[in-house]
């Protein structure tokens, strides 16, 4: 049985091992210390697990960048268990909580070549695209969703 929770310092070291088996088609090993700065900040409030029997598939998370933008941001699901539907939940879980918030006018997020089309499906719009952007020289895609 899937669930969803809100993730725990204790958390680290088992999404670091998933994070780490991302590299390097979707994350960059530079990316890694910014991961760890973004958990161990006041962001872990907004950050979430997935699992299964007591078993962590993935992580994702937002944060506010002022009163009307938040953004999706830091999500990734072990390889093992892609294309299932978990970075799916994942999103709209983080979605459906921010669309609680009625000050909040749009949720945007940075993703790259190689998962664009994920949040497209989701709703999310290209606003812009930066070639060759990321550590490992993809691009960058930065999409949002209007909530008004």
């Amino acid at each position: 049985m899937l669930i969803i929770r809100h993730a725990d310092l204790k958390d680290l070291d088992f999404l670091i091992k998933i994070f780490t088996l991302n590299i390097p088609k979707y994350f960059h090993k530079k990316e890694l210390v910014d991961f760890k700065k973004y958990f161990n900040s006041n962001n872990i409030e907004t950050y979430f697990i997935i699992e299964s029997e007591g078993k962590i598939l993935g992580a994702a998370g937002y944060a506010y960048e002022n009163k009307k933008t938040a953004r999706i941001c830091w999500v990734f699901v072990d390889p093992n268990h892609h294309s299932i539907g978990l970075g799916k939940k994942l999103v709209n879980h983080c979605i459906d909580i921010l669309k609680r918030n009625k000050q909040l006018k749009v949720i945007e997020l940075e993703t790259s070549n190689l998962t664009y089309k994920f949040y497209e499906k989701l709703n999310f719009k290209i606003q812009y695209i930066k070639k060759e952007y990321w550590p490992n020289n993809a691009d960058l895609y930065f999409m949002n969703i209007y909530l008004i």
